[in-house]
């Protein structure tokens, strides 16, 4: 898999959007303690948080897990078991994950008070059924992407699944690292969280038959360069509450439907970004506070 190929699709996919409305852009193959949240202004109306443990990359005593190394039915005292090409987490704590898989579910399995951090170190990862990540329960879970590092996630175009998404879960999510993440959801959403979705210091970029991201309760982004390419909508919530606030980095949006969709609250704060869409760039009954700094 070239990875690098696919950065030429944006201005093709903004044509084929120009020309439809909403044309299909996917048919191109891939190859520890909880401390009190510090909280951030982005706008007079709304705040958000970020804690201690959102920002945390390093581990300590992490588990490692070799994709092209699991063996069926293997338990790893009851830290984690694959069996039948699904790869279940089972207790909180650091994971240190790399390899690649052409056929594996990864579920988060734990108790819904504890963290779990996976730690992608070069990691290629595909399903043929479901969500290739499904936060099943959790307290919550951290994405971290090793420094250097590409990362690429990526589902099947059908699947019976009522988690819609390449990465869902169901409880807060958070990605960060100094590595980069590739996810191509090619059945529905590509990121997706019933809770919050957090993105902070890293690089991530996204196809998606649907919608980019999705956090039901909120999407924050946080000094990340993120790029988005979809059919539906780049970034959404769907709460009467929802907020999407970004602070910082670049900010890339090419949309069939809304670049950006919240109820309550969008704010972008020293963002370039770029926003394209069908419909309304930015689509928000509430307020909308983009400053000067956040331009093309």
């Amino acid at each position: 898999m070239k990875i690098n190929k696919l950065r030429i699709l944006p201005l093709l996919f903004l044509n084929m959007i120009l020309l439809s409305g909403c044309g299909r852009l996917l048919n191109a193959s891939v190859g520890t303690p909880v401390k009190e949240p510090e909280t951030e202004n982005l706008g007079e109306s709304i705040s958000y948080e970020i804690t201690d443990i959102d920002r945390r990359t390093e581990s300590t005593d992490e588990t490692e897990i070799h994709l092209d190394q699991l063996a069926e039915g293997r338990q790893e005292a009851g830290l984690y078991t694959y069996e039948a090409g699904r790869l279940t987490i089972c207790k909180g704590g650091d994971y240190l994950i790399s390899g690649k898989s052409d056929d594996c579910n990864l579920v988060i399995q734990s108790y819904d008070d504890e963290i779990v951090h996976l730690i992608f170190d070069g990691v290629e990862l595909h399903a043929k059924e479901g969500p290739v990540l499904y936060g099943r329960q959790a307290g919550k879970i951290i994405v971290t992407l090793k420094e250097n590092t590409e990362n690429v996630i990526y589902d099947s175009p059908e699947y019976a699944s009522d988690a819609e998404a390449c990465i869902f879960s169901n409880c807060d999510l958070t990605i960060n690292g100094g590595g980069r993440l590739n996810v191509y959801g090619y059945y529905h959403d590509a990121v997706r969280s019933k809770d919050r979705v957090r993105i902070i210091g890293t690089d991530v970029y996204i196809r998606a038959k649907n919608n980019g991201i999705r956090g039901n309760d909120g999407v924050i982004i946080e000094e990340s360069n993120v790029e988005a390419e979809c059919e539906g909508t780049g970034i959404r919530t769907n709460s009467d509450q929802g907020y999407v606030m970004v602070q910082g980095g670049t900010l890339k949006l090419t949309a069939g439907e809304n670049a950006i969709y919240a109820d309550s609250h969008v704010s972008i704060k020293d963002c370039r970004k770029d926003l394209y869409s069908v419909r309304e760039e930015i689509r928000c009954s509430g307020a909308v506070d983009i400053d000067e700094d956040s331009t093309k």
